[in-house]
C-alpha cells in the first residue's frame, strides 16, 4: 500500500539549491532580497542610465551650436578687426609721403585735411583697437601725433558734440595701454600716450574726471617705473607731470571727482620726485582737495581710505596733504579751517599709534635692536621717512599748536551758533587727536594749547580771551556739563549710551562733539592750576584785564570754579560707583549684610557667596577717540579735583 516506505519513520530532507548559502549560521532567507527584488533595482538603474544617455544626446547638438555660434563669432569680430585695421593703415599710408610709408615706423606728425578724416580714423581706432594685438599700440601712438598736430587746424580738441563719445573711448584704451602690465617700449612711447591723456583731459575734463581713479592708477604705476630715470625737462615741462596736472586744472562739476581719483590713487606714491612736488603745489586748489579727502575718509564712502589702504599709504598720503596745504597757504591756520582739522584729525588719529611708536626711532637703532633681537620678539619698528617725519613734525610746532584758536570766534557770542559749535569741537578733536599721537610732547603741546588765544569779536580789536576760558565757556554751554552737574547718575547713559539706568536722560544731538570739548577743557585745566599761584586763581573776574598777565587772565570765576568742582565730583562719583553699570557689566545679587564689608574676613564672604566672579569691567572709549578711555578719564578727573581742593 505504500510502495515508497523504506523501513524508517524519519522524514526527508528537501534541499534548495536557489542561492542558499552552505553556513548554517548565516541570515535567513527572509533577511535577504529576492532575486526579484534584485532584478527589479537592476532595471531601474538601467533604465535611469539610459535617459541620462538620452539627455546627452539631447544637450549635444544645442552645445555644438553654441560652440559653433561662438566660434564664428570670434572668427568674423577677428577678421573685421583685421580688415578695419588695413583700411586705417591704407588711410593713414594713403596721407603720408612716399618716404614716410609705413604706420609703425612714422615718426611724424602730419595732420589731418579735414575733421571728418579725423572723426572717422579715431571711430575706426577705437573699434579694432586690441591691448592683445602689438601694432595697435603703433597705430595709438601715431594717431596721438596726427590727433594732437590736428588740434590747432580745428581750433579746438573737441570740435562737437559728436567727438565726445569716440574721445572717451579713445581716452578708455589709452589709459588701458599705460595700465597694462608689461612693459612700454621706450619712454618716447610713454610720452606720446601721456600727451593724448593731456590733450583729452583738456578736451573733455567733465567726462574723463569719470575714470579718475583708473587715470591717476596707471599715472601712478608709470611713476613708479619711471622715478629713477626721469627729470623735469629743461625746455618744457615733463609729460607725466603735465598729464597729472591737467585733469586738475578745469573747473567742471565733476571737479571734486577728478580730485577723489588724484587723493586716492596717485598720493599714495611713496617719494614723489620732488619736480612733480613742485608743480602740484603750484597747481593744485587745496579746497577741491580737503573736500575729496573729506568724502574718501567718511564711512559711507565706498572707497572709504581708513580700510582700502595701508598705513603706510596713508602715512603718505598725509605727508603730501600736509607739504600741499603749507604750500599753498604761507601762514596756514587750522582753526580758520574746519574741513582742514576734521580731515586731518581722522588721518592723524588713524595712524596714531604708528606715528607713536616711528617718529624717534632711528634707523641705526633699529638695526642694531633687530640683530640683537631674539625671532620670537616682535620686529622693531622701522623710522619714518626724513620728508614725512619732517612734515608731521610740523604739526607740534609751537607756532602752529598756539595758533589753534586764533581765527575762533567768541563762545560767548557765537556758541549758539551751529557752525561756531562744530568749528570748536573740530579743534578740540584735533588737539585730542594730538596729544593721543604724540605721548612725549603732551605736555608740551598742552602748554602750547594754554597759551594759546581766540579773538574777542565782541568786545573789539586787540582783545582776546584765553584758552582756558574759551574752552570752559564752551564746555559749560554743553547739555552733557549741565546734566552731570545736576544729577550723578546722568552721566552713566552719557558715558555708555547703551547702558540701562533709571535715570531719564533726554536724548542730546551729537554728544560726541559735546564730550570733545569737555575732555580738552579738563586736559588744558591741570596745566593752568600749575602755573597760577593762590592769588591768581582767586583773582579770576569775568572780564580779563589785558595789562594782566597771562595766568591771572586765564582764572576762573569763583562761581565757575565751584560749578565745575560739583561737575567734577558727579562724574567722579558715577564712574567710580557705578562702574559695572557703565561698562554693561551686571553684578550678581547680594543679601548680606553691610557689616560684611567692613568685617576683613574674606573666607567669611567667599562661604556666603560662592558664585561671585571676579568680572574686569570693559575698558571702552569715550566719544570714539582712540586712547581716551573710562579708565584714563577717572584718573584725569580725579587728579584735576585733587589740584582744586589742595587750593583751600
Amino acid at each position: 500500500m505504500f510502495p515508497s516506505f523504506t523501513g524508517s519513520a524519519r522524514r526527508p530532507r528537501q534541499v534548495n539549491l536557489s542561492g542558499r548559502s552552505s553556513n548554517p549560521f548565516a541570515a535567513t532567507a527572509a533577511s535577504r532580497p529576492s532575486p526579484s527584488a534584485q532584478t527589479a533595482q537592476n532595471t531601474v538603474a538601467h533604465a535611469q542610465a539610459e535617459r541620462a544617455l538620452r539627455q546627452q544626446e539631447r544637450l549635444r547638438l544645442p552645445a555644438a551650436t553654441t560652440i559653433q555660434r561662438s566660434w564664428r563669432g570670434h572668427r568674423s569680430r577677428k577678421e573685421a578687426r583685421s580688415a578695419w585695421r588695413k583700411d586705417w593703415d591704407a588711410k593713414e599710408e594713403a596721407d603720408l609721403p612716399p618716404e614716410h610709408l609705413g604706420v609703425a615706423n612714422n615718426l611724424g606728425a602730419l595732420p589731418y585735411k579735414n575733421e571728418t578724416d579725423c572723426l572717422d580714423q579715431m571711430k575706426l581706432l577705437v573699434h579694432f583697437a586690441s591691448l592683445r594685438e602689438p601694432g595697435d599700440m603703433d597705430r595709438l601712438k601715431h594717431f596721438a601725433r596726427r590727433y594732437r598736430s590736428s588740434a590747432p587746424r580745428f581750433g579746438s580738441a573737441c570740435p562737437s558734440d559728436i567727438w565726445i563719445s569716440p574721445l572717451i573711448r579713445l581716452g578708455k584704451l589709452t589709459i588701458s595701454m599705460l595700465n597694462q602690465r608689461k612693459p612700454v617700449a621706450s619712454l618716447a612711447d610713454v610720452d606720446a600716450l601721456l600727451e593724448l591723456l593731456c590733450a583729452l583731459a583738456t578736451a573733455i575734463p567733465e567726462k574723463m574726471s569719470s575714470y579718475s581713479m583708473e587715470y591717476y592708477e596707471a599715472l601712478r604705476s608709470l611713476a613708479l617705473g619711471l622715478s629713477g630715470g626721469r627729470t623735469s625737462d629743461a625746455l618744457g615741462q615733463d609729460p607725466l607731470e603735465k598729464s597729472i596736472v591737467a585733469l586738475l586744472r578745469p573747473m567742471t562739476a565733476r571737479t571734486i571727482k577728478a580730485y577723489e581719483g588724484f587723493a586716492s590713487q596717485f598720493l599714495r606714491l611713496p617719494d614723489m620726485p620732488s619736480y612733480i612736488l613742485q608743480a602740484l603745489s603750484d597747481d593744485i586748489r587745496i579746497e577741491e582737495l580737503k573736500t575729496a579727502l573729506s568724502r574718501l575718509l567718511s564711512a559711507a564712502s565706498p572707497e572709504n581710505l581708513l580700510q582700502s589702504r595701508s598705513r603706510e599709504e596713508l602715512l603718505w598720503l598725509v605727508t603730501y596733504f600736509l607739504y600741499f596745504h603749507r604750500s599753498t597757504k604761507p601762514n596756514p591756520r587750522p582753526s580758520a579751517d574746519a574741513l582742514y582739522v576734521n580731515v586731518l584729525s581722522k588721518l592723524i588719529s588713524h595712524l596714531s599709534a604708528d606715528i607713536a611708536s616711528r617718529i624717534d626711532a632711528t634707523a641705526n637703532a633699529a638695526t642694531v635692536q633687530a640683530d640683537n633681537s631674539s625671532s620670537l620678539l616682535p620686529k622693531p619698528r622701522p623710522p619714518l621717512p626724513p620728508f614725512v617725519r619732517t612734515e608731521i613734525m610740523n604739526l607740534i610746532s609751537q607756532d602752529h599748536v598756539s595758533s589753534l584758536l586764533a581765527q575762533a570766534g567768541s563762545p560767548e557770542g557765537e556758541m549758539s551758533s551751529m557752525v561756531a559749535k562744530k568749528q570748536t569741537s573740530a579743534l578740540a578733536v584735533y588737539a585730542l587727536t594730538l596729544l593721543r599721537s604724540f605721548p612725549r610732547r603732551g605736555d608740551e603741546i598742552r602748554m602750547w594749547l594754554y597759551l594759546g588765544s581766540t579773538s574777542r569779536t565782541d568786545v573789539g580789536q586787540g582783545s582776546s580771551t584765553p584758552a582756558i576760558k574759551y574752552y570752559y565757556n564752551a564746555a559749560s554751554q554743553t547739555s552733557i556739563y549741565k546734566l552731570i552737574k545736576n544729577e550723578p547718575r546722568n552721566a552713566i547713559s552719557l558715558l555708555n549710551p547703551n547702558a540701562r539706568t533709571r535715570a531719564n536722560v533726554p536724548t542730546i544731538p551729537d554728544p560726541d562733539q559735546q564730550w570733545h570739548v569737555i575732555l580738552l577743557f579738563l586736559e588744558l585745566y591741570p596745566i593752568a592750576l600749575k602755573v597760577m599761584d593762590d592769588e591768581e586763581f582767586l583773582s579770576g573776574a569775568e572780564e580779563s584785564d589785558p595789562s594782566a598777565s597771562w595766568t591771572r587772565q586765564s582764572a576762573l570765576t569763583l562761581d565757575q570754579v565751584r560749578d565745575l568742582t560739583v561737575f567734577l565730583k558727579n562724574l567722579a562719583f558715577s564712574m567710580y560707583w557705578n562702574a559695572s553699570e557703565i561698562a554693561g557689566v551686571e553684578e550678581p545679587e547680594n543679601k548680606s549684610s553691610i557689616a560684611e564689608y567692613f568685617s576683613g574676613n574674606l573666607a567669611a564672604f567667599s562661604d556666603h557667596h560662592p558664585d561671585a566672579k571676579t568680572t574686569k569691567p570693559k575698558d571702552t572709549a569715550i566719544a570714539d577717540l582712540s586712547g581716551m578711555t573710562i579708565s584714563y578719564l577717572k584718573g584725569l578727573v580725579t587728579g584735576l579735583l585733587r589740584m582744586i581742593y589742595e587750593r583751600e
